[in-house]
């Protein structure tokens, strides 16, 4: 018996069950994508593990990108650079090669082409680098926004149908809101003294104020983000800033302490509610390749908050009166609310892949991330939360300084964020280290207690700060054990915890002894961090200064390599298929050749001959 004949079989891949025209156009696009994500010819890339991302190329409408994008373009990498990172990836590739070295046996080698298929662990799916952004705000509760990439096209029909002016409207109010929302969240630093003297409280209850205001956004951040998934972003966001609005106000009209701390609470909720569904807003106005530009625009507007906000609450609080500042807030909330009930779309945003995590996920590596940066915040909130007493009491400022030291203390962060982008992908602990080095700085010249160590304090404390932020997210996401959204949730919980603990400590701490004495408390909590950061193995440094988008790349590669050996092995079985079969039939047809010839066939072949 013959085998049925070979066209009519079915080629599939014994592995995946495709077809192999299917895999085959498979292999090719993973191909193509692994070679478009080569640094060295990408370079309309907008996703860089910067801590501040930004789109290199068109803008929205397809204006030219400006200077804040440039800052973000992919880091060039030498030949140096390429041989070292290709030695690492050779090392890790060589430590976990876990195939049968049959899969690369010639293919002239008929027993290979018998073997099983070599069974491979599926490579992870790191679809894109997270767009990834902090906040550079000193002292304040830490804004990091973590969003992956998302499928493209999957726009909802009410942000795809914006126009180019309704979609930079849209986006110029959301900054806005970002700022008055930055603005609110420094005021009880800003304004202290101011508070404590216009209450008859002490500063320390003041300082308590940013206690109440820390927790409260670790609390309720994710359960309001739960309530409300289900909601549009508009409805969600408008509702937001009108409680924010109705907290501000409640502030504002205050007498005591408490209805103060019942305003401080209401406008951290709708806070926390605000920066969950800002960024993801952001995103959906504009093209998937363009989200970077987005949300950069969006924490731009917050890092205003410092650079000039802070100043100027500052100043009105010290001239005429802290309520002051907490008026002009109400009254811009309400704009801002109106402004957002007319400008957004009712759009639910574009969903995100559900696969996206750090390139080298480690639970523990995560988890001294987390400590690090719950250390640092403690360091820094203890502190500064008492920043404007600790000027004009201890070191000899002078009041009218203080909102220029404020001013310059916003500007340098907000440039200090910038021009660390590029060392992020393959320095990021040593970013930290040396972040946590110049924080220690600051601490050490607070110490000295006169008015010029005050502003170098500043200076390193605004410099230090941005820097060590921004480094410590990005080191978080490249270990994230979970997708990278849920992985950004927790590092912000744990870092506003810290924000949350600090004022206490603070408080306790100005009580017992003096307002003197919390650098040097700052600056032991830095050292603990310090020593955390400095126990880093090399191993996981070497791995580290891997960047992420070679390391996918060369995954990438090593998928499609596999695919190609797998069909070489199956090309192999199916040609030796062919031969078998094609034996076969000539077999069968020598041996009705040989067989002799019936009479009756015999006479009907003559008679049509005939």
């Amino acid at each position: 018996m013959s085998t049925p004949p070979y066209p009519d079989q079915e080629r599939t891949s014994p592995l995946t069950g495709d077809s192999m025209t299917d895999t085959l156009e498979m292999s090719i696009v993973d191909l193509a994508q692994a070679l478009a994500e080569d640094p060295s010819a990408d370079s309309g890339r907008d996703e860089t593990p910067a801590s501040a991302s930004a789109v290199d190329g068109d803008g929205p409408q397809g204006e030219p990108a400006g200077d804040t994008a440039s800052l973000f373009e992919p880091t060039a990498f030498t030949q140096a650079d390429a041989l070292a990172v290709s030695e690492i990836l050779d090392a890790e590739a060589a430590a976990d090669e876990t195939a049968p070295a049959a899969a690369d046996a010639p293919e002239a080698t008929t027993a290979t082409a018998t073997q099983p298929l070599p069974v491979l662990d599926p490579v992870p799916q790191y679809e894109a680098e997270p767009t990834t952004v902090t906040v550079p705000i000193v002292g304040g509760t830490t804004e990091a926004v973590v969003l992956d990439e998302p499928v493209p096209g999957t726009r909802d029909e009410a942000a795809l149908t914006l126009t180019p002016r309704r979609a930079k409207v849209a986006l110029t109010v959301l900054a806005v809101a970002a700022f008055a929302a930055g603005v609110n969240e420094g005021a009880i630093v800003a304004l202290t003294s101011a508070i404590a003297s216009g209450l008859s409280v002490s500063v320390e209850a003041v300082g308590l104020l940013a206690t109440a205001f820390a927790l409260t956004v670790v609390i309720t951040a994710v359960p309001l983000t739960l309530a409300t998934k289900r909601m549009s972003r508009k409805v969600a966001l408008t509702t937001a800033l009108g409680v924010w609005t109705a907290g501000v106000t409640v502030a504002a009209t205050s007498g005591s302490i408490e209805m103060l701390a019942v305003g401080r609470v209401i406008t951290a909720g709708a806070h926390a509610l605000f920066w969950a569904m800002v960024a993801p807003m952001a995103a959906s106005l504009f093209a998937p390749h363009l989200r970077a530009r987005s949300v950069t625009g969006i924490m731009m507007g917050s890092a205003a908050a410092g650079v000039a906000g802070t100043p100027v609450v500052t100043t009105l609080g010290t001239q005429l009166g802290w309520q002051v500042p907490f008026y002009a807030l109400a009254a811009l909330g309400v704009g801002l609310t109106i402004a957002m009930a007319v400008a957004l779309p009712t759009s639910r945003g574009g969903s995100a892949t559900a696969s996206v995590r750090g390139d080298l996920p480690d639970r523990k590596a995560f988890a001294r991330v987390l400590v690090v940066a719950f250390l640092v915040s403690v360091a820094m909130s203890t502190t500064w939360t008492y920043v404007v007493p600790f000027y004009t009491e201890v070191s000899g400022v002078s009041m009218a300084m203080v909102p220029v030291l404020f001013a310059l203390g916003g500007s340098l962060a907000v440039a200090a964020t910038f021009a660390i982008g590029n060392v992020l992908g393959r320095h990021a602990v040593r970013t930290v280290a040396v972040g946590g080095a110049i924080v220690g700085l600051g601490w050490v010249a607070f110490t000295i207690g006169t008015q010029w160590s005050a502003i170098a304090g500043q200076v390193c404390l605004s410099v230090g700060w941005a820097v060590l932020v921004a480094a410590l997210l990005n080191w978080a996401m490249r270990h994230a054990p979970w997708r990278t959204e849920i992985a950004g949730g927790v590092y912000t919980s744990t870092a506003n915890a810290g924000s949350a603990l600090g004022p206490v400590l603070g408080a306790a701490v100005a009580g017992t002894f003096s307002t003197a004495v919390l650098p040097w408390v700052s600056l032991a909590l830095t050292a603990v961090a310090g020593v955390v950061i400095a126990t880093v193995d090399r191993h996981t440094l070497a791995m580290l200064a891997v960047p992420r988008q070679v390391r996918m790349a060369r995954r990438n590669l090593v998928e499609v390599q596999h695919r190609r050996r797998e069909w070489r092995v199956q090309r192999r079985e199916f040609a030796r298929a062919d031969r078998e079969e094609a034996v076969l039939y000539r077999i069968e047809a020598q041996r009705r050749m040989r067989e002799p010839v019936p009479r009756e066939i015999a006479l009907e072949r003559s008679l049509h001959i005939r």
